[in-house]
């Protein structure tokens, strides 16, 4: 026990069974079976009845009971938030102004700052001579405290005090009685945010990840994302697929440090902004510069690593990116792999003057990309140079057969039978050869038109056109598809659909929409017709009522044959 002289100049005084001022508040005589009667009243203060209601009525019903047993005037909990070394007022009886003002005292300053910090009880005997944080104590009128620490296996969550609004000298069955309420408050406490945090994980898993990967012929994706474990605990690694306004596909794989709740709004904060920078074009390195400065500027004493990777669709060429993050993998088409020699860069959030570098390489047709964080690859007590040549061995193996998605076959040869100890996320784009022939449905919207350009010029230089047709046909299928986004501009949920064909000297490509074809207009609208006319031999029309067909065609000179 500490009697928290350091705060004031608060003692001690003399009280006489029976002779505390006001109604009865000092402990009255009691012999060993009404201490029991009040021990056991106290076992009962978590009740199994109180699992039925919600944290915060539970936490009112408790602290209830522990006021009316200790004949108290206050009972408050405070819960220690680890992040920012502060207590938070979350439930409170007599003094629930300390909840709603949301009052929170530092660590080591103040009377509940002294109970967590030092992990004993503290009471002060006379408020009117202590230094204390909270000036709601004086204003409510209160002359002593008890304060207890809340324990979870040893690890201080909280502070429990009560209050009397006269001079009270608390004995050693005071504390007694208010430890084994918190040692029952804290099982509570401890079961219900589990639930909480459940709950939250389960929102945040559904929504900080992506909801589906893009559907884009001549790349397959697949992806993995574990917990650690059977812990209810979300972690900070994710993952994202997004095609930006040039029409090059982003992918970003990144780990916050730490775990919980507040990692993955960090990762949460960090992936929307990096999609808010990318998306306004900023260069990868500035990009992932601008990142390190915001996660710097939120001040949580947050790192994270992220390593983004830009993948040219007509050329398959990559430029990437790393702040501190384990190189991609390539596996390519004869099965050999190599990682990415990419500068590691310095995590986000260690150095705002940090500087990021850009390399490039490339992702030939037939090869896999594999993006994933340190839980794939790490073991206790190995060295990392280990787990990647693991790593590599099994994106080997995996290559090979086809009885799952590549992503699912690497997890099974690394950790199907490992105790998982970091969550796991994991993503990998296999480039396909593309056929004859292309069929596309895509959203009448303006923002797919660069990602069909770079498709379409994808396929046409798969299939050996030359560089000024390929021009052409990209160009005036953009015109074609612009033409049917503008018909279905008022429909809900509209797709038009893109059929590439090419056949002895010619290709023939066919944009069909739902719409209805609309005619040049005199402020400058409506040329794109013309466009098509003057770079394609061939551009037929075909109107109807469940839509509008533009059918376009380019002969090709004989080495596209």
């Amino acid at each position: 026990m500490d009697v928290d002289a350091d705060l004031g100049q608060g003692q001690r005084e003399a009280v006489e069974d029976g002779s505390a001022a006001g109604a009865g508040l000092g402990p009255p005589a009691s012999g060993a079976e009404q201490a029991e009667r009040r021990l056991e009243h106290m076992r009962e203060v978590a009740a199994p009845s109180l699992g039925y209601l919600s944290l915060e009525q539970m936490l009112s019903e408790m602290l209830e009971r522990i006021r009316d047993e200790l004949r108290a005037d206050t009972a408050v909990l405070l819960l220690l938030d680890e992040d920012r070394g502060v207590l938070v007022a979350r439930a409170a009886r007599g003094l629930e102004e300390e909840v709603r003002q949301g009052v929170q005292v530092p660590l080591a300053r103040g009377f509940a700052g002294r109970v967590a910090a030092k992990a004993q009880p503290v009471i002060i005997d006379d408020l009117n001579h202590a230094d204390v944080v909270n000036p709601l104590l004086r204003q409510k009128g209160i002359r002593s405290l008890l304060g207890v620490p809340v324990r979870v296996e040893g690890r201080v969550i909280g502070v429990l005090h009560v209050g009397t609004l006269h001079q009270r000298r608390f004995v050693q069955e005071d504390i007694a009685l208010l430890e084994i309420a918190s040692d029952r408050a804290a099982l509570a406490i401890d079961n219900a945010r589990s639930v909480e945090q459940r709950a939250v994980t389960e929102i945040m898993q559904r929504t900080l990840l992506p909801e589906a990967l893009p559907q884009i012929p001549g790349l397959r994706f697949s992806a993995k994302y574990l917990p650690a474990g059977t812990t209810v605990r979300i972690g900070g690694d994710w993952y994202d697929v997004f095609q930006l306004p040039s029409g090059r596909l982003s992918l970003v794989i990144g780990d916050v440090v730490g775990r919980g709740v507040l990692a993955a709004s960090v990762m949460a904060e960090i992936r929307t902004a990096l999609r808010a920078y990318l998306m306004e074009g900023h260069e990868l390195s500035q990009a992932m510069s601008l990142l390190n400065e915001l996660l710097v500027a939120m001040g949580r004493n947050r790192s994270a690593t992220a390593a983004i990777i830009e993948l040219d669709l007509e050329s398959g060429e990559l430029a990437s990116v790393s702040a501190g993050h384990l190189p991609a993998l390539v596996i390519e088409a004869d099965g050999s792999s190599r990682f990415l020699e990419v500068p590691p860069g310095v995590p986000l959030g260690i150095s705002l003057h940090a500087r990021y570098e850009r390399r490039r390489d490339q992702l030939p047709v037939g090869a896999t990309l594999r993006l994933y964080s340190d839980g794939l690859v790490e073991r206790r007590g190995e060295a990392i140079d280990e787990g990647l040549a693991r790593l590599g061995s099994a994106a080997q193996a995996a290559a090979a057969a086809e009885d799952a998605s590549f992503a699912d076959r690497v997890y099974r040869r690394l950790v199907d039978e490992t105790s998982v100890e970091d969550d796991i996320a994991l993503l990998a784009v296999e480039s396909l050869p593309l056929g004859p022939s292309l069929q596309l449905t895509l959203d009448a919207q303006p923002g797919v038109l660069a990602g069909l350009r770079s498709t379409l010029g994808r396929w046409l230089a798969s299939e050996g056109v030359a560089e000024n047709e390929l021009f052409d046909i990209t160009l005036a299928t953009s015109e074609a598809a612009a033409n049917a986004v503008e018909h279905a501009y008022r429909a809900e949920q509209a797709t038009f659909l893109v059929s590439c064909e090419h056949e002895a000297h010619s290709v023939r490509v066919a944009v069909r929409d739902r719409g209805r074809w609309r005619d040049a207009r005199s402020y400058g609208r409506g040329r794109g017709l013309s466009i098509m006319r003057a770079l394609m031999d061939t551009v037929e029309i075909e109107r109807g009522e469940d839509g509008t067909t533009v059918v376009l065609t380019k002969r090709l000179a004989t080495g596209a044959a």
